[in-house]
C-alpha cells in the first residue's frame, strides 16, 4: 500500500454523480492558495478487458502498449473530466491508464513528477486498493441506483459516502480541508473532547492553560474539528461557552473519564464518537480514518503505544459501548479498561505509527514543553 496523505481520492458509484464537479470546486478553492495537481486513474484488470471509462468498444485502453501510460492534459476544454479539472485551475492534470499489476509502478512514476507533499486531487475507485490517501470519499446518487463493480470493492474503505441529489451534495466541498500537507474529510461521527478532570497533578485546570495566547482546549478543538461532523465537549457548561459548541456535563460528577465518555456517547448525534482528552493538542491524525472505519465493526477502537500501553482517552467508541460502560460503573469500576473487559464489549487495538507518540500534559514541566512548541 502506497501512503499519500496529501492526496484526496474521490470515487463514484456510477456516472452523473457530481464527482468531477465536486473535484473542480475543490481545485478552484485550493488553486487560489497553492499549486494543485489533479489526476484521473483508470485501471484495467487484464489485457483485452473493457475500459471502465469508455466501456466496451472504447478502444483507448485496449491500445495501451506497456503496463501503464501517463498523459498530461494540456487544454482546458469542457468535455473531458481532465479538461474540466484543468479549467478549474489545476497546475497540472494527468490521466493514468494502468493494468492493475502495474499500478504501483504507475503511481511511483506519477509521484516523481510532482513535488513532495503537493496538494493532489484524484478521481478513481480502484486505485484505492493500492493507495492509502489522506482521505477517500465516494459520491453516489441520493436515490440509489446500480453501483459499478469498481466502486463496490472499495466502498468499505470510504471515509465518507457523499450523496448527490442532482444539484448539490450532503457534504459540501468546503468541508474537505488540506492542512499541514494532509487531506481531512469529516467523518459522519462526533468528536468529543473530555475536559471534566480535576488536573490534580498539574495544580490548575489543564484545559484553560494558555498556549500561544489561547486556552489549550482551543488548540485541541482546532485539531479535531476537521475530523468529524459534530464537536462536543464533556465538562462544565460555564467554563467552555467560548468554544461555541455543545457542552455535555457528566451524568454523575466526579466519576472519572469513563463517566465522561458515557455522557458524551449518550449526547452524541452520531453512532461513532472520537474521544480526545483536553490535553492532547497534537494527534497522530494519520490513524484516525482507520480508527473510524474499524469502529463500524467494533464497539471501541483503542490505539496502543509502542510500549504496548492502550490509550483509551484517544479512541473511537460507538453507542454500543454504552451498555458496557454502565455495567462497569454500576459495579463500582471507574476505569475505561474495566468497561472494555465487559463480556458484551467488542474492541480492537491498533498500533500508533512510529514517530507519532501521543503527548499530553500532566505536570508543569509537560506544560512548559508544549507551550514552547511552535508547531501547535
Amino acid at each position: 500500500m502506497i501512503h499519500i496523505p496529501n492526496m484526496l481520492m474521490i470515487g463514484a458509484s456510477g456516472r452523473n454523480t457530481g464527482k468531477t464537479e465536486f473535484a473542480c470546486r475543490l481545485i478552484r478553492r485550493e488553486a487560489g492558495i497553492r499549486c494543485v495537481t489533479a489526476v484521473k486513474i483508470t485501471t484495467i484488470r487484464e489485457r483485452g478487458g473493457s475500459c471502465p471509462r469508455g466501456g466496451a468498444g472504447c478502444g483507448v485502453c485496449s491500445a495501451l502498449k506497456g503496463g501503464y501510460e501517463i498523459l498530461e492534459e494540456k487544454t482546458g476544454g469542457e468535455a473531458k473530466d481532465t479538461q474540466r479539472m484543468k479549467r478549474a485551475g489545476a497546475c497540472r492534470v494527468y490521466w493514468i491508464r494502468s493494468f492493475r499489476d502495474h499500478l504501483a509502478a504507475a503511481l511511483a512514476d506519477f509521484l516523481s513528477r510532482i513535488q513532495p507533499g503537493e496538494c493532489v486531487i484524484c478521481e478513481s475507485n480502484s486505485a484505492r486498493l493500492a493507495v492509502e490517501p489522506g482521505a477517500f470519499i465516494v459520491v453516489r446518487e441520493k436515490e440509489g441506483g446500480p453501483t459499478k463493480s469498481s466502486c463496490t470493492e472499495v466502498l468499505d474503505l470510504a471515509d465518507r459516502i457523499v450523496s448527490f441529489d442532482g444539484r448539490t451534495w450532503d457534504l459540501q466541498p468546503d468541508r474537505c480541508v488540506f492542512l499541514n500537507g494532509r487531506w481531512f474529510v469529516p467523518a459522519l461521527a462526533t468528536a468529543a473532547i473530555l475536559a471534566g478532570g480535576k488536573s490534580s497533578r498539574m495544580g490548575a485546570d489543564k484545559s484553560l492553560l494558555p498556549v500561544r495566547g489561547r486556552p489549550l482546549i482551543s488548540h485541541v478543538a482546532d485539531a479535531v474539528r476537521p475530523l468529524a461532523d459534530e464537536l462536543i465537549v464533556g465538562g462544565d457548561r460555564s467554563r467552555f461557552a467560548f468554544l461555541e459548541c455543545r457542552v455535555v456535563p457528566d451524568e454523575q460528577p466526579d466519576q472519572g473519564p469513563l463517566m465522561g465518555i458515557l455522557s458524551c456517547l449518550e449526547a452524541a448525534s452520531h453512532d461513532r464518537v472520537l474521544v480526545v482528552a483536553c490535553d492532547m493538542p497534537r494527534l497522530p491524525a494519520g490513524i484516525i480514518p482507520r480508527m473510524m472505519r474499524d469502529a463500524r465493526r467494533f464497539h471501541a477502537v483503542i490505539p496502543v503505544s509502542a510500549d504496548g500501553t492502550p490509550e483509551p482517552l484517544f479512541a473511537v467508541y460507538t453507542k454500543g459501548f454504552i451498555s458496557a460502560a454502565r455495567s462497569a460503573l454500576a459495579a463500582g469500576k471507574r476505569r475505561v479498561l474495566d468497561a472494555l473487559d465487559q463480556p458484551a464489549c467488542t474492541h480492537r487495538h491498533i498500533a500508533i505509527p512510529e514517530g507519532f507518540p501521543l503527548e499530553n500534559i500532566n505536570t508543569p514541566e509537560d506544560y512548559r514543553r508544549i507551550a514552547g512548541d511552535d508547531s501547535i
